[in-house]
């Protein structure tokens, strides 16, 4: 009796040389940024199905009709004893033949940029870049290593990231880094970062957005943007410039919280601006009397939810404040003006040089002091 093996994935797939899809290119025409690179697959997900030959409704490729039943199963695959039928993933991974035989890996290799050749990358285990993620391209993976630069680009990771050449945005160029777990990086340079963990910098952070969920250290240079850092921040040699660039500091607070209470407050002021805007051509007309009165209504009600929404997390975050006694803002060198220093909703504004000294909460106010041994076992990371 002969078989034939149903592919659920292409078994004719080459990374190397990937084109937009057909289908996709018809629907919503030519996309060179989404290419395909890797074929994903979940623990558990059927990679293939053998049936006998005569059951089959398609035409069949000679080359997958079989004289048995034996699945050419490879690394990381298996066959359920109650589904002998179907070969199955044993991790997640991406799939593809080696050496005849059908394989899972759960590790993926780029050995190039993200570029034109690749488009992006979204991945369900762990990547490594052996380049840079170039501007206008994104890259999304489990633990993710970029052995090259971000240069205006986009990198995700569900768990910790570590970029060896560091990260650099441009005014024209959005550069974002968003981690689950800890980010370690060389440089960053006016770039936004999230993370739910901790952030190691082993040389300088000069114009970002930060938002760290546990503690940052940066070794040498700090200075510009805005930086949110739940509990502590370390910075080795320099915080702010000589030229006093504008560089906020705010401790305490889930950065997570923070920005999602910026991104309602963002929202509320547009509604409110199209809210004028109605209100000035609605005028005088009685209510109920043409759409753009529903429509003023409409807006009138979410903006009334979402002031709501806004004052309940702008709530939690206030209450949120057990752990202000621990933060700490610590630099063995300089300190310069232009420092705006906030933990909680205490505030503090460098107005001269300091050196070697630690900012913290004391008696409802920020205090300046010098470092001592005791300071250091609150360095953070």
């Amino acid at each position: 009796m002969r078989y034939y093996l149903i592919h659920y994935f292409d078994p004719d797939f080459d990374h190397l040389n990937r084109k937009p899809d057909a289908d996709a290119v018809q629907k919503n025409g030519l996309d060179l940024l989404n290419l395909g690179y890797v074929q994903n697959v979940i623990k558990g997900q059927i990679l293939a199905q053998i049936v006998p030959l005569d059951t089959l409704k398609i035409e069949p490729n000679p080359r997958f009709i079989t004289q048995t039943i034996e699945f050419p199963a490879g690394q990381n695959t298996f066959v359920h004893p109650k589904y002998p039928q179907y070969l199955l993933a044993a991790t997640n991974g991406y799939v593809f033949y080696y050496e005849g035989r059908i394989t899972v890996k759960s590790l993926l290799n780029v050995r190039q940029d993200i570029s034109f050749n690749t488009g992006n990358i979204y991945f369900v285990g762990d990547m490594a870049v052996h380049g840079s993620v170039r501007s206008g391209f994104s890259i999304l993976g489990n633990n993710v290593r970029i052995h090259g630069m971000i240069e205006g680009g986009i990198a995700h990771s569900s768990k910790n990231m570590i970029i060896d050449g560091g990260a650099r945005g441009s005014i024209g160029d959005h550069c974002l880094i968003d981690t689950g777990g800890k980010l370690l990086a060389n440089f960053l340079e006016r770039i936004e970062a999230r993370t739910r963990g901790n952030i190691v910098v082993n040389k300088y952070c000069l114009y970002c957005t930060i938002y760290a969920g546990n503690n940052m250290l940066v070794k040498e240079q700090l200075y510009g943007g805005n930086i949110n850092v739940f509990s502590s921040i370390y910075v080795g040699k320099q915080l702010g410039n000589r030229g006093a660039i504008p560089t906020s500091i705010c401790l305490g607070y889930d950065p997570i919280n923070i920005r999602r209470l910026e991104k309602l407050e963002s929202f509320i002021a547009n509604i409110s601006q199209r809210i004028m805007h109605l209100k000035a051509i609605v005028g005088h007309l009685p209510v109920d009397t043409n759409d753009k009165t529903l429509r003023l209504q409409r807006l009138v009600k979410q903006r009334s939810n979402l002031l709501e929404a806004s004052r309940i997390l702008a709530k939690k975050i206030s209450d949120d404040s057990a752990t202000l006694r621990e933060c700490r803002l610590i630099v063995p060198g300089i300190v310069y003006p232009g420092v705006e220093i906030s933990i909680g909703h205490f505030y503090f504004s460098v107005d001269k040089i300091y050196e070697n000294v630690v900012f913290h909460l004391a008696d409802r106010e920020v205090r300046v002091e010098p470092i001592t041994d005791t300071t250091m076992t609150h360095q953070p990371v």
